[in-house]
Formats: C-alpha cells, structure tokens, sequence
C-alpha cells in the first residue's frame, strides 16, 4: 500500500489540535489541515479533521459574537464534511461532523430559517448511530436529541423523546457535559426544575477532561449562566 502523502502533516494537526484551546493553535492546526488537502484531495483523514475543526472555530467565534464569522466557518465546516462523506461514506467521522456543521448553521440562522437543515442534520446523525453509536461520547444520540429538543412540533420536535435519549446518553457517559446540559435544558422545558438544577450542577463537579477540557469548560459556564439566571431568586 502506498504512503498516504497527508499523514504526516494529518499527525501534526492532532497534535494541534490537542492545544485547541489556545485559538492560535487551532487556527494553525487549520492550516496544516488545509496543506494536507491541498497536497493530497483524497485524504479522508484530513477532511474530516478539517470539518471537526471548524466546528470548534466557529463555536469561538459564537462567544465573541461574531455571529457572520461562526457561520462561515460552519459554512466551510459542512463543506470539508461533504467532502469527507463522499470520500468514506461508511466511516462515521465525517457524517457526525458534517451534521455538527449543519446543526449550529440551523442555529445561527434561527431555527424558521434553519428549518430546510433539520432533515439533513436527522439523516447525518442517523448514520452515525448506525455506523458507531459510541462515537464522541454518543455524540449522533445526543445531537438527535438536542434536534428533538429545538425542533417545532411539525418539524418532529419533541422533548420527552429528547429526555429519553439523552437519559440513555448518560446511562453510557456519564460524564458527559453536552448530555449533562442539554438534559439540564430538557428538564427546565418541561417543569421539572429541581432535576434541571441537578444536572447543571453535575457539570460544575466534573472538575477537569484531558481529552474534552475546552468544551467542559464552555459547557460548565454555560450551567453556571443557567443556574444564575433560573435559581439565583429560589425560585
């Protein structure tokens, strides 16, 4: 078997990516990426790192409200994933990332005018359940949750779908800020607040994640936002 000619700079991108948490690192990360593909178009690996990373990208640029640069790199995000998709369509790194990307695009441009992604980002986190349930932390279950959670009703939006999902999540990983917070979330939309401040709570108490520690620590500011704005009264 030949050499793959992007592996050595695909291992360089971990590697950066590893330090994602400085943004200079993964902004630097990003352009390895974009050498490997350029030097090799048919590197899987690359495309779909690529994908992963300009999700990560774009939710940085989501906390400094910069909300044209988050969907453009959520734009270019979707893109390396299609890319990805088309390359290995029985892998599962580049469907899940390809519906990361189309889930927080559905965001930014409001979930009226996101309606047109819903389908899309269902059927990518559908074949991540088929291909790897286990993947990221149950990450296509929990997202398929978190679109039961967003949708209207006439889109398939439904929480206590959600709830169970993400109950099953938790089951598995329970660790798990994003299950941790979009349960949390749950809970609160249906009433049942005392279960919700417990959720939030549990991510303040993880402590630190080698492997997922700048997405703890959004999520654990998020809880903290959530228990302040809904608890601060005793209400």
């Amino acid at each position: 078997m030949a050499p793959d000619p992007a592996a050595a700079r695909v291992a360089e991108a971990d590697s950066l990516y590893q330090e994602r948490g400085d943004l200079a690192r993964a902004e630097q990360g990003m352009q390895v990426l974009r050498d490997a593909v350029s030097e090799d178009p048919n590197s899987y690996d690359a495309w779909w790192r690529m994908a992963r990373l300009d999700n990560f990208l774009g939710r940085a640029q989501e906390d400094k409200d910069d909300d044209k640069a988050a969907e453009r790199d959520f734009e270019i995000g979707a893109d390396a994933g299609r890319r990805a998709v088309a390359l290995q369509p029985n892998r599962v790194e580049g469907h899940f990332w390809l519906g990361a990307n189309y889930g927080l695009l559905a965001e930014d441009e409001g979930w009226i005018k996101g309606l047109r992604l819903l389908d899309s980002v269902r059927a990518e986190m559908e074949s991540v359940i088929r291909l790897d349930p286990n993947y990221e932390q149950a990450a296509g279950q929990r997202t398929l949750a978190r679109l039961y959670y967003r949708a209207p009703f006439f889109k398939g939006g439904d929480k206590q779908r959600s709830i169970q999902l993400l109950e099953d999540c938790l089951k598995r990983f329970p660790r798990d800020s994003f299950s941790l917070l979009y349960l949390g979330d749950d809970y609160l939309a249906v009433g049942r607040r005392e279960e919700a401040r417990a959720m939030y709570q549990k991510i303040l108490d993880l402590g630190t994640d080698p492997v997922y520690g700048p997405e703890l620590a959004k999520n654990q500011s998020e809880a903290r936002d959530r228990l302040q704005r809904e608890f601060r009264s005793g209400k």
